[in-house]
């Protein structure tokens, strides 16, 4: 693959590669190429019909577009159920889902906060509608479903946890699984804590190029059969164990869209002792937190996870980063690094998105900007309260 934007997947006269080796023929693929090039990434053998384009913000609140199809979010869940599986859970057990999903009117002041998903015994939880005011009424419905599976994002999972630790008590759940942000050692306690029960990581991306999951044992394993990932330095070469590195991956599930070697941005490395006491011989991988973030407060008392606002993000392809900052009580400033010409149109979107979920408490305003906040250790946060600013 020569420098510069790639060509259609189909433009070559033949991507094959029987071994890891002969990946390396193929010039590594950055984030950033996959988002000025979504389109000609997707594979002409998917029929349109059967075509789904999604948005992702990734870790820096820079959005891209991505393709997969049904197909490759059913196997997808084949993988997630094996991870249950590993936790001793069956794949039918009702869970507690709590992701980004709005599943209630914003405008909605009284319970429910919740609807139901009765094909798949699921619960959806509003992660919009966090607040001390509302927490009692949060704690008393998963009283009333203790001991099923508890699902979300760590930060979701770890505002529900306060709540219920400063009840005194704590509300045993069958298990917990954890996907979207890192799950931090302080959040894991807290939410094995309140939970009564052992939390489940998963690092995957909405691109289906690459998953991690952590077994029973707390080891996170690379999944072979899912993809194949190499973790390579700044100049692309292969590190040692031990020393960090870009993940850099090859999907073998998502054919809508299939990535060689993606660069996604994330990084991590190869652990010392690649042996695990669950005895599957699967990579064992210690990712690099690198999305460091603050929830945000609102004078009338709700919470917002990273998670919950950058929701907002997607579909604003013309924003190399976006950034959300909490400069005083009740306003919220949008930061955003333009990439295309079109970015003062995405801010705008991301502006009226964020002014709907907030309400009238919060006055948003936004602004172009030439570069980020980077705080130490090069993190670029998505949201950045006054002391840290």
């Amino acid at each position: 693959m020569k420098n510069g934007p790639p060509k259609k997947y189909s433009d070559y006269p033949q991507i094959a590669f029987n071994s890891p080796s002969e990946l390396r023929n193929y010039q590594v693929l950055t984030r950033e190429v996959v988002r000025q090039n979504s389109e000609r990434l997707i594979s002409r053998s998917l029929p349109p019909q059967e075509c789904i384009r999604v948005g992702t913000t990734g870790t820096t609140g820079a959005s891209l577009k991505v393709a997969y199809s049904e197909r490759v979010a059913r196997r997808h869940w084949a993988f997630r159920m094996r991870q249950w599986a590993w936790a001793g859970v069956q794949t039918r057990t009702p869970r507690v889902t709590l992701f980004g999903s709005r599943v209630v009117p914003p405008e909605r002041e009284e319970p429910p906060f919740w609807t139901h998903n009765y094909l798949e015994r699921q619960t959806l939880m509003s992660i919009f509608h966090l607040s001390e005011t509302n927490a009692p009424h949060y704690i008393d419905f998963l009283r009333r479903n203790q001991g099923k599976v508890l699902e979300g994002f760590p930060s979701v999972l770890a505002i529900l946890a306060d709540f219920v630790l400063r009840t005194g008590t704590t509300i045993p759940m069958r298990a917990v699984f954890t996907d979207g942000e890192p799950l931090y050692p302080f959040l894991r306690e807290n939410i094995e804590r309140a939970f009564g029960t052992t939390a489940f990581d998963l690092y995957g991306n909405t691109e289906y190029a690459g998953l991690l999951t952590q077994c029973e044992k707390g080891q996170m394993h690379a999944i072979p059969d899912y993809s194949y990932l190499e973790i390579l330095d700044e100049n692309d070469r292969p590190v040692k164990q031990g020393e960090e590195g870009f993940l850099v991956w090859t999907g073998f599930i998502n054919d809508a869209m299939p990535l060689i070697r993606y660069r996604i941005g994330d990084r991590g490395c190869w652990e010392s002792q690649q042996s695990c006491g669950c005895g599957r011989n699967f990579p064992v991988v210690r990712p690099t937190i690198t999305r460091d973030s603050d929830t945000l407060r609102c004078p009338d008392g709700r919470l917002f996870s990273p998670r919950a606002l950058n929701q907002s993000l997607k579909g604003a392809t013309a924003l190399r980063f976006c950034q959300l900052v909490h400069e005083r009580p009740g306003h919220l400033l949008i930061r955003g690094v333009a990439s295309q010409p079109s970015a003062y149109d995405d801010l705008m979107g991301i502006q009226k998105n964020l002014q709907k979920i907030l309400g009238p408490s919060f006055t948003v305003t936004s602004t172009l900007v030439d570069a980020p906040i980077v705080r130490a250790g090069g993190k670029i946060p998505l949201i950045i309260q006054p002391a840290a600013a």
